[in-house]
């Protein structure tokens, strides 16, 4: 899942989809986040910048919802809290 066969945005969000994750809103953090960006699921936004990937576990179900963006992991993500995240990385 490293190797890309096509271009990606220049920030490569990847929000986690197991167990965890899903039980307290990563699907609900997945569709804020491509609603946000304007943007699909492995697709790159009309600005060129991001990508978002929904992917198995990213090994932090303590704090879950999880998101790794670029190389930063972000933990305990609230709705609430996607449009700081938004404006950071926007």
């Amino acid at each position: 899942p490293m190797f890309k066969r096509k271009p990606i945005g220049r920030r490569h969000i990847k929000v986690c989809r197991t167990l965890s994750c899903a039980l307290v809103g990563g699907y609900k953090t997945c569709d804020t986040l491509k609603q946000e960006f304007n943007t699909g699921l492995n697709e790159i936004s009309p600005d060129g910048e991001v990508t978002i990937e929904f992917v198995e576990c990213l090994a932090s179900c303590g704090s879950a919802p999880v998101a790794l963006i670029n190389d930063e992991l972000v933990e305990n993500i609230a709705i609430s809290d996607v449009p700081a995240i938004v404006d950071q990385y926007k």
